[in-house]
This record gives structure tokens, C-alpha cells and sequence, in this order.
């Protein structure tokens, strides 16, 4: 007796376990069919071919049935992201302020809840920062975002590049309010970063990032540069923009 009823518990068991499955598999089937379209518009841009402004348009504007659904899948939410900074970069505040304005709150928007899916990605930090600055530069929102950012990924060469370009567009304010964030990433680019990589990054830097960076130059010592300008993975650059 106490053996058949073992049995019949793991029959029970075994039910609800691949029902569970089921439902999951299911649900992870109508997501990616429900998402098919955003994610291969995606790809195309990522890829760099060209895509109608009509089209970008039309499935940014289907992110919003990511949100709606709940789709916390990554290559889900990471394709959503492509498509609202696309759309974003596509406007034109001078020339179509209210298409701009639309552009910029629902990539503000979905990056929030990109984040709340992923609040370990230190590239969607960066990116919800740069939004949030293009809207209203705001120092201290902005410093906690890419202090996230830089705290996610101290040491990954292609972000501190990445997050080089923000820092430099970032006005005094910014840069004060980061100044730890700030810091690390030029700290570790030039003790670090590959010379060539770092020289096509820092070709050109802005009025109210040069005295920082150069100050950063001098901390860093000779020794540290020395080195710096000995790494160089294509061919030999000038050590410094």
C-alpha cells in the first residue's frame, strides 16, 4: 500500500513538473513570435543596413508590447533597446521638436524597464544616462547612472571606450557630480587600454574634459603612460590627441 501510493505521488509529481514546463516552453514560443518582427528590424540596424525611417518607426513604436507583456527575455529587451536609440537618433529637435520629444520619453521609458529586467547591465545604465541627458540634463541622476555603469564594468575596454564618447558630451556639472566614475574609467583606459584603440576614442576631447583627462595623465605617472604607449594591437599612433 505505502508503495503504490509512493508511486501515484510521482506520477503527481512528474504531472505538474511537465505541465509546468509546458506552460513555460509555451510561453517562451508566443513571446519570440510576438517579438519576431522587432527583433529582426533589430538585427538589420545593429548589422548597419539600412533601414526606412518609416519602418524604424513603425516597430520602435511595438516595443511598447514588450513592456505590455512583460518580456524579460534578454535578446527581447536588448532588441527593444536598439530600436528606441534608433528612433531617438533619427530625430531632430530643431527640426521636428514634438517627434524628438515623443522619441526621447520612450526610450527613457523603455530603458527603465529594461533595467528593471536587467538592472546588471552596465551598458543599459550608460544608455539610460545619455537619454536622460539629452532630455534634461540632470548632474546628479546622471552621476548615479554612470557610476552604475562604471561599477558594472570597470575593467571592459570597448565600455570604458563607449562611455568615453558621454563623458566627453557631459557638461561641468556632470563631470564634478562623477568625478569618481569619472576617474576610474580614464585610470584604467590609459594604465590598461590598448594604445591604438584608446587614440581613435580620444582623438578629439572636449573643453571641460581636457583639464580632467590631462590631469588624469599626470596621476597616472610616467611609468603607467610609458607603458600605454607601448600597447598597440594595429600600428604605431601618437600616444596622446
Amino acid at each position: 500500500m505505502r508503495r503504490s501510493q509512493l508511486v501515484s505521488v510521482a506520477r503527481i509529481v512528474f504531472v505538474v513538473v511537465t505541465v509546468v514546463f509546458v506552460v513555460l516552453a509555451g510561453r517562451e514560443l508566443y513571446a519570440s513570435i510576438k517579438t519576431a518582427s522587432i527583433s529582426i528590424v533589430a538585427e538589420r540596424i545593429e548589422r548597419g543596413d539600412t533601414v526606412a525611417d518609416e519602418v524604424a518607426t513603425k516597430y520602435a513604436s511595438r516595443t511598447v508590447d514588450v513592456i505590455g507583456g512583460h518580456y524579460c527575455r534578454s535578446d527581447i529587451v536588448a532588441a527593444g533597446v536598439t530600436l528606441v536609440l534608433a528612433q531617438l537618433d533619427r530625430q531632430n529637435a530643431n527640426i521636428n521638436y514634438d517627434a524628438w520629444a515623443v522619441a526621447a520619453s520612450s526610450a527613457r521609458q523603455y530603458l527603465q524597464y529594461a533595467l528593471s529586467c536587467m538592472p546588471t547591465n552596465s551598458n543599459f545604465w550608460l544608455r539610460l544616462a545619455a537619454v536622460q541627458s539629452t532630455i534634461a540634463e540632470e548632474p546628479l541622476s546622471i552621476a548615479r547612472m554612470m557610476t552604475r555603469s562604471v561599477a558594472l564594468a570597470p575593467y571592459d575596454e570597448s565600455m570604458i571606450l563607449t562611455r568615453f564618447y558621454f563623458w566627453n558630451d557631459f557638461t561641468d556639472a556632470t563631470l564634478l557630480a562623477a568625478s569618481r566614475a569619472l576617474d576610474s574609467d580614464l585610470t584604467t583606459m590609459l594604465k590598461q587600454g590598448d594604445r591604438c584603440r584608446v587614440n581613435a576614442t580620444i582623438r578629439e576631447i572636449g573643453p571641460q574634459l581636457r583639464p580632467i583627462f590631462d590631469r588624469t595623465w599626470t596621476s597616472v605617472g610616467d611609468a603607467a603612460t610609458a607603458r600605454f604607449r607601448q600597447r598597440c594591437s594595429k600600428s604605431s599612433l601618437p600616444a596622446r590627441s
